[in-house]
């Protein structure tokens, strides 16, 4: 189905589908794959709706023979508060579950990339999508194009905000339960590494106290990484914490992003 399906404004993404219409359009599109031999080769995805609560009426307004011809189910997350709703619909549905989009605008400050961060955690921790993607990277770098003389030195914390996680959760890297709603935890037994990506959305500094006995692991080195208002982007920062009885304690500076990286034994 057509990006953001149910927009109306046909400026950027510029159609719109109501429940009638989707079924109908589906189930010719099913057929045809079908009758040309390509269904074992491509198959359909839908809806791709803006909104998260949009892509779940969407897939409830529409019968079980159109639900037949979809293999994947796809959403924006800009909005919209049924992430549970969704991951459960598309299971009992037999549907792969994939995030499309999510972007914000990029920001010299942390407030993008707090926005961007809490969008990650809320996705990973409630839609559970297997896939997702930040809109293309789009805002994470920022030039003035109307000037050809200008340097392309203006990287917004956006673009390492966002660095915090895909420079260290790596393809393969199973997410694991932590017990913190600003914390998405990642392990990968092959290389025997722990991250944990931990994102103070708060205007004054905190001390946090990590329970790392929890996952129940033996660490033999750890490292950590930190983006902030304080002029640091993936800044390597000193042993300025402390391991006691398994809780890690850190002071994490005003409206920060910091990654911890743990070799395990």
């Amino acid at each position: 189905m057509h990006n953001t399906s149910s927009i109306q404004t046909g400026s950027q993404e510029g159609c719109s589908y109501n429940c009638s219409a989707m079924n109908i359009i589906i189930k010719k599109v099913g057929e045809y794959l079908n009758e040309k031999g390509l269904s074992n080769k491509t198959s359909i995805s839908a809806f791709d709706e803006n909104k998260i609560d949009e892509e779940v009426h969407s897939e409830r307004c529409i019968d079980n023979d159109a639900k037949s011809y979809i293999s994947q189910y796809s959403t924006h997350t800009y909005g919209g508060t049924q992430r549970v709703q969704l991951f459960n619909s598309s299971k009992q549905d037999n549907k792969r579950l994939w995030m499309s989009e999510v972007g914000f605008h990029s920001s010299q400050s942390m407030s993008a990339s707090i926005n961007l961060s809490e969008a990650i955690l809320n996705d990973m921790r409630n839609l559970k999508a297997p896939n997702g993607n930040d809109g293309n990277d789009w805002g994470l770098i920022g030039a003035d194009f109307r000037n050809s003389t200008t340097s392309l030195d203006n990287t917004r914390l956006s673009f390492y905000g966002f660095a915090q996680y895909t420079k260290f959760i790596r393809p393969g890297y199973q997410i694991i339960s932590s017990n913190d709603n600003d914390t998405l935890a990642a392990l990968d037994a092959n290389s025997k590494t722990l991250v944990l990506v931990c994102t103070n959305k708060d205007y004054i500094s905190n001390v946090w106290y990590i329970n790392v006995s929890m996952f129940n692991i033996n660490i033999s080195s750890s490292t950590a990484f930190r983006t902030s208002n304080n002029n640091e982007t993936l800044k390597s920062l000193p042993n300025i914490w402390n391991i006691t009885g398994g809780i890690l304690t850190y002071r994490s500076p005003a409206q920060s992003i910091t990654t911890w990286v743990f070799s395990l034994v």
